[in-house]
């Protein structure tokens, strides 16, 4: 009997240490299986911020485009400038809108959100006959024409290198006055 009791206790103890080494293999293979999320779950948070800072600088670039999308605001600013009357001239840049990209569409409450800066400006490319006009007209009268004008805004988010630069190209009636344009070809 008494050999009996003997050999029962001595397989109880060799199970505990392996109770012990099956716990650290399974507190290793999850402290690892933790890490790894950690690391994806910080690089869907980098890919998050990345995409909503780029869809930001996207909607200020064509609401500030959209702020100054009027035919007398282009008019106004295709002409105010006296010395670019002449042939392909420099591209205006409008101090009211920058300021207001720089500051309306600011995305900061107590120094923390979304910083933007901007630029936008008006480029005079040329002039063109408006569609289905009538190539008998009396050209001793005033004619009218197609003034072609590129809005260009570029919104930045600050700190960052997020970058939206979109450029819409529009036109305004205008006199005829045969200048040229500084346009690239779109």
């Amino acid at each position: 009997m008494k050999n009996r009791m003997m050999q029962n206790r001595r397989p109880i103890q060799r199970e505990r240490g392996v109770a012990l080494v099956i716990s650290l293999v399974l507190l290793i293979a999850m402290t690892i299986l933790g890490v790894a999320t950690l690391s994806s779950t910080r690089l869907n948070e980098k890919r998050t911020s990345n995409a909503q800072q780029k869809a930001i600088a996207f909607e200020v670039a064509e609401s500030a485009i959209a702020s100054v999308w009027d035919a007398q605001y282009l008019s106004v600013a295709l002409t105010s400038n006296a010395v670019d009357t002449g042939n392909d001239p420099a591209a205006i840049v409008s101090a009211d809108a920058d300021t207001e990209l720089s500051f309306a569409f600011d995305q900061l409450t107590d120094g923390k959100g979304v910083d933007i800066d901007g630029e936008l400006s008006v480029q005079y490319c040329g002039e063109t006959n408006p569609v289905a006009s009538d190539l008998s007209a009396d050209l001793s009268a005033t004619q009218l024409v197609f003034l072609l004008v590129d809005v260009n805004s570029v919104a930045q988010v600050a700190n960052t290198s997020t970058e939206a630069d979109h450029v819409q190209r529009g036109a305004v009636t205008s006199v005829k006055t045969n200048r040229t344009g500084n346009c690239p070809a779109p």
